[in-house]
């Protein structure tokens, strides 16, 4: 994941002379406010596109080895690994909404940028995908390269581009919000795709109680810098460059597609148990 550095914050003042901070929103550039405290950062608010940002955090450099490294990082992803299903891994929610937007063709390459250990690439792979995963974490490469079917590269999309890589598919799962300038990284995944390529990328979602209030440390500032509502993720889309920009919510409890599963999933909805708007994805396409 690239960090770029951003300006400092422009000073201006109130009706009664108060100095006030106002921050430049890193997706439209609008002049953004300062709004909520979140994990004893202040997350300024933009006005224009709703998102929210941690300018404060911009500048502090983030060891991703530390954050793979994680208890947090550890139960949720590596132990994954152990033994792992990728017809399962398609059915989490976080995947499956790919699979539901994205539909492959013989021969179709991928690449999920920003990969962590690994884990989406077994689900594409056993859907059959000709996946390849980058990290910038060479830990976490390779931690994951001991388990995939696939290849694993520790490194970034710059240097993809440099060797002339080209994809059908670009994934970021969970990468847009570690950065300063999302608008660059969609335009770079771009520049890696054959004619008629698509983009898919997910965030957490501003809008879900879980994310707002999270403690975390992997789900705060410095490691989590930009907090997306969807508007803000289609305008980021947009902004970009991509076209036919489409986004959704991703809920940490979808329908099954099996019949008992799906009658608990029921039963869960009638208790109001369970479903909270967590994700947020957004689909685009190389510009004809």
């Amino acid at each position: 994941m690239t960090r770029r550095s951003s300006p400092a914050p422009a000073q201006g003042s109130t009706a009664d002379g108060a100095a006030v901070n106002r921050d430049m929103c890193p997706v439209c550039g609008t002049d953004a406010n300062p709004d909520v405290e979140l994990g004893g950062y202040q997350l300024s608010a933009c006005p224009r596109c709703t998102l929210r940002f941690a300018p404060q955090a911009f500048r502090i450099p983030v060891d991703y080895d530390r954050v793979y490294q994680s208890p947090e990082y550890e139960s949720v992803q590596v132990r994954a690994l152990q033994g792992i299903d990728g017809h399962e891994q398609a059915e989490h929610p976080t995947y499956r909404s790919f699979f539901e937007q994205v539909r492959r063709f013989p021969g179709a390459r991928l690449l999920d940028a920003g990969c962590g250990v690994g884990r989406f690439g077994h689900a594409a792979y056993v859907r059959g995908w000709d996946v390849t995963g980058i990290d910038v974490s060479a830990l976490a490469i390779a931690t994951g390269r001991g388990f995939a079917p696939f290849p694993l590269r520790s490194g970034t999309i710059e240097e993809l581009i440099e060797h002339g890589e080209q994809f059908d598919v670009v994934t970021a799962f969970e990468v847009l919000e570690h950065l300063t300038s999302p608008l660059q990284f969609l335009s770079s995944a771009m520049r890696l795709l054959r004619p008629d390529g698509q983009v898919f990328c997910t965030v957490p979602n501003w809008s879900s109680t879980l994310v707002q209030n999270s403690t975390r440390p992997d789900w705060l500032p410095p490691i989590h810098l930009l907090f997306f509502t969807q508007l803000a993720l289609q305008q980021s889309g947009e902004l970009s460059g991509l076209a036919s920009v489409t986004t959704g919510v991703i809920w940490t409890d979808p329908m099954p597609v099996t019949v008992l599963p799906r009658a608990r999933w029921l039963a869960r909805r009638l208790l109001h148990r369970g479903r909270e708007p967590l994700g947020l994805w957004l689909h685009g396409r190389l510009p004809a």
